[in-house]
């Protein structure tokens, strides 16, 4: 699912960041070591993230925050999306 910016803080980028420095640049879930800002792109697979883990953007409580790398983040993701699209297929959507 596409980010919908207009829900996150104006400050999201620098929440986002200040988390991944704080653990390193690492996934928080599988331990893997992700690319830190100025690497040669490789892969999106080592790129790090930041989720929120009640899926609500607004939320950027520290305890409602984990740094995933894209993998982890799109499987932890997954059953809320597919909630998401059925929502809005059947026209319930947000």
């Amino acid at each position: 699912m596409p980010m919908e910016k207009y829900r996150y803080p104006k400050e999201w980028d620098r929440i986002a960041t200040e988390k991944k420095e704080s653990v390193g640049w690492v996934c928080e879930v599988c331990g893997k070591q992700c690319r830190k800002p100025g690497e040669p792109f490789d892969t999106h697979k080592r790129t790090l993230t930041v989720a929120h883990l009640n899926h609500t953007p607004e939320d950027c409580k520290p305890e409602n925050l984990k740094a995933m790398c894209a993998v982890c983040h799109l499987k932890y993701d997954a059953k809320h999306h597919a909630e998401t699209r059925k929502k809005r297929k059947d026209g319930d959507g947000e």
